[in-house]
């Protein structure tokens, strides 16, 4: 035996709200799916078709749905978008460490040096060398300025 099938009954304002909202620019897509998700719950689909139309699961769509009902609409699209932990390196931490490879003084950097040197000076507990590896990426920086020579 399936779920019984809810339906959502919005107000013109609701429904001007959430065609506001999604034609906001810097929307995050679960941001987006949040609210075409109550678009498409309110037009009559079910929970199946929203989360083939969308690209997700049921039990998404069932647990966005919840949401909406224990928060209402305002509260629901204003949610902080939730996932996975909180980023390790600290910006302090990433400026130190763009400064740190961008200094000549000390050129065979070694991705785990740096990570070794990061939580030494004490800009971060503890930090894996892949963490570091990815800032360094992320900052467009290679990992280390040069091979290890012989002087």
């Amino acid at each position: 035996m399936g779920r019984q099938r809810q339906t959502l009954t919005l107000s013109p304002r609701q429904r001007q709200q959430l065609e506001a909202y999604l034609r906001q620019q810097d929307l995050q897509p679960l941001q987006v799916s949040r609210a075409q998700t109550l678009l498409f719950w309110a037009a009559g689909y079910s929970a199946t078709a929203i989360a083939q139309q969308l690209g997700t699961t049921e039990d998404r769509v069932y647990a966005m749905r919840r949401a909406f009902r224990r928060l209402g609409l305002t509260t629901y699209l204003a949610m902080p978008v939730q996932g996975g932990a909180p980023a390790k390196l600290t910006p302090a931490a990433e400026a130190a460490l763009s400064h740190l490879v961008a200094d000549q003084q000390q050129t065979t950097w070694t991705v785990r040096q740096l990570a070794e040197y990061l939580v030494g000076a004490g800009y971060i507990s503890s930090i894996s060398h892949v963490t570091v590896s990815k800032a360094l990426k992320r900052l467009q920086q290679a990992p280390y300025a040069g091979s290890r020579q012989a002087a």
